[in-house]
């Protein structure tokens, strides 16, 4: 396993899911930031909600692997 899935603890296709979840999602806002620039009045915080939403779930997974790796 590599370092980085170590330090996260998570096997390679519990990270590929996230990884590849979270990008979806940051092109599907980034598609709608590009619509949003041509009309600004759609999508006004969809860009900005999906990045504080991924801020979120990043967050609570590095504290979830900070409280795995202290529990061992």
């Amino acid at each position: 396993m590599s370092k980085h899935l170590k330090e996260i603890n998570e096997t390679y296709f519990e990270h590929l899911k996230f990884a590849q979840r979270c990008g979806f999602r940051m092109m599907l806002a980034g598609i709608a930031c590009v619509i949003h620039s041509l009309l600004p009045g759609i999508f006004v915080a969809t860009a900005s909600d999906t990045l504080k939403s991924l801020t979120e779930e990043i967050n609570q997974r590095k504290e979830k692997s900070k409280s795995f790796s202290v529990s061992q």
